[in-house]
């Protein structure tokens, strides 16, 4: 359905910028040793700006519905391809959307509830790689928005 074809390019785009630019610890550079020195992206400031000056990929709502609409979206698609075969049609986009959904969710609640434990085996695939499956997330997305019919993609 073309309904959850834009959901899942929407999403998917959405929770890899969430991932990617959502921290602020993930623009520090301290792979060169002595300087802690910010990484600088062109207009970063202008798309991270929402409401009342309020990060929009730091804003915890923002997440929730990404994060739930994302995962549940990634669900959906592998019973339901844009086109092709059932499961297989959309298998890529919809194992991204389940991870970058997962690690959203996982980010949130780790934010807001203190005795939220994370166990150790979803701790080393999921949150170790946030900043991997956030590009795996937003490569995928334009990908699949650009090639609509392309079996697994």
């Amino acid at each position: 359905m073309a309904q959850f074809y834009c959901l899942s390019v929407m999403l998917s785009i959405l929770c890899g910028l969430i991932l990617i630019y959502g921290q602020n610890e993930n623009l520090e550079d301290d792979s060169f040793g002595e300087g802690t020195e910010k990484k600088t992206i062109p207009g970063l400031e202008k798309i991270q700006e929402g409401l009342a000056g309020e990060s929009l990929f730091a804003n915890e709502l923002f997440k929730l519905v990404c994060g739930a609409l994302c995962f549940v979206t990634g669900f959906v698609i592998f019973f339901v391809p844009y086109h092709g075969i059932s499961v297989i049609g959309d298998l890529i986009p919809a194992f991204v959307c389940l991870f970058a959904g997962a690690c959203v969710l996982l980010e949130y609640f780790e934010e807001k509830s203190d005795g939220f434990v994370v166990p150790e085996a979803v701790e080393n695939v999921l949150t170790a790689n946030k900043l991997y499956i956030g590009i795996a997330a937003l490569l995928v997305g334009v990908l699949h928005f650009v090639l609509p019919g392309v079996p697994l993609l």
